[in-house]
């Protein structure tokens, strides 16, 4: 299959990645020279993070994360009146936190993308024609192609969205806000902090960047305009909004560039019925935009892009796929839309008593008693499936218990579903035992599963000797352990899940596939294991 990315982002790069580890071939069109690389600051946490830990490049992150500890709130005279620690915001998300320049992960997305999917600069598209099995696109730079698939990952003004399923106003959810950011020379001596400083209808965010000497001036402001801000008049606004306001604003402005240089645009939600037609489907920000309040834009865009290849890797029928991935999405983009709506109707109050009432809301829930708070307001957390682990302590106590059964005789009494499995130790050359259940039989032979994967230890031990012995019941035999090839073991799977489906769900769940629409496609991705009596 061959897939048309239109957005060369952080959606399109990460689906691109995904969809290629599943064996389909994705081309990426990007309408910039050398990819976006935008210059602002993002949260990196969650899903996010998750992707990027199983994409292998969490770390490379890790050593380029910004000079940023802390989010501090200051007033016009530039002290810090309140302070969200590094600390604090790693307790709020239950996990690693990370400040990140955008073009720092687009960087890694890329890098991780070299030599292996064919990515054009430069390009986009002009038209979109559907067809049956096929999508046909025009390229900007002329002629006609076809894919299988079209999936449009450009933006919150998404082009493919505007060829495919209509105008942007049918969508848009416009917030009252408009933003503009361009790049300063840091003269500011803020240190390690992301500073925000807010006045009735307005507020200003500065930061370093991952470059020596320079910071991001960041611009909110309340507007009613929806429209688009034309770019050799966004500087003029600049100024005549933010006159006059304290802490460090006019320096800001006076180092401003020139105004074709500044980003601007209309803090807007993407709000769609539907998500796919056809054989087009739209990720991250074309169709669930939640702005920038939310914290959640890059990591929700990796999160979709990543299921959104998995159910195209799984789902042979692709109406099943583009169903199973929009019901898998839309619950957590559609709860973070609602919390970031939520949240902009304070985000900058329009009057001062308004201002007086946020800052002290804000000096509560910035304690550590209200991390869970704030963790609801963020949505923190993976929403990708997450595969047991082998069981620890007294939990692993009471899974090996059958296994004192079998010793002490009583193995009689396991129901035939069941096996005791005697192996070598892969380290230690030691004798090890396992309880593992029977998924099916052939004559002497007896086909396992590893329902904790290709980790679990007896998986790992047989691979190295292969020699064990069986015990089902009271009898027990030598047998010689055979790992089957993917195809088999899910027609295994399927024959298992029609016998016994509460079993074979059990087993899914164990694994993390909590989404399961076809039980051979999970067994394609489970490790089988034929026992058969040695000769």
């Amino acid at each position: 299959m061959r897939v048309l990315i239109c957005g060369g982002g952080v959606a399109g790069l990460t689906l691109a990645y995904w969809l290629r580890r599943g064996g389909i071939e994705p081309v990426v069109v990007e309408r910039s020279p050398r990819g976006r690389l935008g210059a602002y600051e993002i949260s990196f946490f969650g899903t996010g993070y998750d992707v990027a830990s199983r994409m292998g490049i969490a770390d490379r992150l890790a050593r380029e994360r910004l000079p940023i500890d802390a989010i501090g709130m200051v007033d016009a005279s530039g002290k810090e009146r309140r302070r969200l620690s590094g600390p604090l915001l790693e307790r709020v998300v239950k996990g690693p936190y990370m400040a990140l320049m955008h073009s720092t992960l687009e960087g890694a997305l890329l890098e991780a993308l070299q030599d292996d999917v064919e990515i054009r600069f430069e390009e986009s598209i002009a038209g979109v024609r559907l067809g049956r099995t096929f999508v046909e696109v025009e390229p900007t730079s002329g002629g006609q192609e076809r894919f299988d698939l079209l999936i449009g990952a450009d933006g919150i003004h998404s082009v493919t969205r505007e060829l495919v399923f209509g105008a942007e106003e049918r969508f848009a959810r416009q917030l009252g806000y408009k933003l503009a950011s361009y790049s300063v020379p840091d003269r500011y001596h803020l240190g390690p902090i992301r500073a925000h400083y807010t006045e009735p209808g307005r507020q200003i965010v500065v930061h370093p960047t991952d470059r020596q000497g320079e910071a991001v001036a960041l611009f909110i402001f309340r507007s009613s305009d929806g429209s688009a801000v034309p770019r050799e008049k966004r500087l003029d606004l600049l100024r005549s909004t933010f006159d006059g306001m304290g802490w460090i604003t006019p320096a800001l402005l006076e180092d401003a560039p020139a105004s074709e240089e500044i980003f601007m645009d209309t803090m807007t939600q993407i709000v769609m019925p539907s998500w796919h037609r056809g054989r087009v489907a739209l990720v991250g920000d074309a169709c669930g935009s939640m702005t920038m309040v939310s914290e959640q834009g890059v990591s929700m865009a990796m999160g979709g892009a990543y299921l959104l290849a998995e159910a195209l890797r799984d789902e042979r029928d692709l109406e099943r796929a583009f169903a199973r991935y929009e019901r898998r999405m839309r619950p957590e983009v559609a709860r973070r839309q609602r919390n970031a709506l939520v949240f902009t109707k304070t985000l900058i109050p329009a009057t001062r008593a308004g201002l007086v009432a946020q800052t002290a809301v804000t000096r509560v829930i910035t304690r550590e008693a209200f991390a869970p708070v704030l963790r609801l307001q963020l949505g923190a957390g993976t929403i990708l499936p997450v595969p047991a682990q082998p069981p620890r302590g007294w939990r692993r106590t009471m899974w090996r218990l059958p296994i004192a059964l079998y010793r002490a005789g009583f193995g009689w009494m396991m129901p035939r579903r069941v096996m005791l499995l005697t192996h070598t130790g892969r380290s230690s050359g030691e004798p090890r035992q396992a309880v593992i259940e029977v998924v099916a039989r052939d004559g002497r032979s007896v086909v396992a599963a590893s329902g904790f994967g290709k980790r679990a230890d007896w998986y790992q031990n047989v691979l190295k000797t292969p020699e064990v012995t069986i015990q089902i019941g009271a009898h027990a035999r030598p047998a010689v352990a055979v790992p089957l090839p993917a195809e088999e073991g899910a027609d295994i799977m399927a024959t298992y899940a029609a016998r016994h489906p509460r079993a074979a769900r059990r087993l899914c769940d164990l694994m993390g596939f909590d989404d399961v629409l076809d039980f051979r496609q999970v067994g394609l991705r489970i490790p089988f294991v034929r026992f058969s009596g040695r000769r």
